[in-house]
């Protein structure tokens, strides 16, 4: 039988509610989805952030390498790069270490990234000039690789002589002024290097949180994370406190700083809805409180 128009206009305004239904159950459910998306991504980015800074600062300990420059919006403070053991008793200016990949498999040295003049050195020494077993500090003056059967050699007796008769170079390192410590083969030696982390806003409008190196003078930032939006100003911000918990509010250098407080606040470049909620979501935060080593 076929149908007459009545049936067809009532099957045809049927099928375009069933359909309108469909198309709105999608729109929501992508809506939800990109609200969902866009949150995660946020919130990643601010965690990217304050994880980078928080492992710096964790790395970080006495003498000389706490923060030396605290700030709303930016810190500088000596970053651990790496660190080894002497290959043999130091010459005044000059030390050895062995290479961050030995045939035995053993670990003597461990970098982040491969010292460079103008980093620090720290020497751990039985005595030093005062009388008291100590770190001692100077300024890497150059960095050169040398073959380990000559700069380490087993004969110095740190090494096998399988180990030291391997294809990967010892790193030899000339410093300034000279250090006087009792040290011998076997001391903990410390690289760091001075850094800069602050908030800056980009050519496109945006926040960034930068890096600079700063051996003297501090170089050109580089972003390290973001980018994030704000609305009330720098989306990131830094809280200092003392051993005893007393918030430390003065910029410049600061000494007595135990905890560090790290404040990531964005907002979204576009509000977004959840099915169910009257409020659109616009911003996120996240907070990391980190405790710096050897300061309690």
């Amino acid at each position: 039988m076929g149908a007459t128009l009545v049936e067809l206009i009532v099957g045809i305004v049927v099928m375009m509610a069933v359909t309108s239904l469909a198309v709105a159950h999608v729109v929501r459910h992508l809506r939800a989805a990109n609200a969902i998306s866009a949150a995660l991504d946020l919130n990643s980015r601010l965690r990217d952030g304050a994880d980078i800074l928080a492992a710096e600062l964790r790395g970080i300990s006495p003498p000389g390498d706490s923060v030396t420059v605290a700030a709303d919006t930016a810190m500088e403070f000596y970053s651990a790069i790496g660190s080894s053991t002497l290959c043999t008793r130091p010459a005044a200016n000059t030390i050895t270490l062995p290479p961050d990949s030995l045939p035995s498999g053993r670990v003597l040295s461990s970098w982040v990234v491969d010292p460079e003049a103008g980093d620090d050195v720290l020497i751990f020494g039985d005595s030093t000039p005062s009388g008291v077993a100590g770190w001692q500090r100077s300024s890497v003056q150059g960095v050169a690789f040398v073959a380990t059967s000559g700069g380490c050699p087993a004969s110095a007796g740190l090494l096998s002589v399988t180990d030291a008769a391997g294809a990967a170079r010892s790193v030899q390192i000339s410093m300034a002024p000279s250090v006087v410590v009792a040290a011998t083969r076997g001391a903990p030696v410390r690289i760091v290097r001075r850094v800069r982390y602050s908030v800056y806003r980009g050519g496109d409008r945006r926040w960034y949180l930068g890096y600079r190196r700063c051996p003297a003078s501090c170089g050109p930032i580089q972003p390290v994370s973001g980018p994030y939006e704000s609305e009330s100003g720098r989306p990131i911000s830094f809280r200092y406190y003392s051993r005893a918990g007393v918030a430390v509010s003065t910029s410049g250098p600061v000494a007595d700083v135990g905890r560090v407080d790290l404040i990531f606040r964005a907002s979204y470049a576009t509000p977004f809805r959840l099915p169910g909620m009257g409020t659109p979501i616009v911003s996120d935060s996240v907070v990391a409180s980190v405790a710096l080593r050897n300061r309690w």
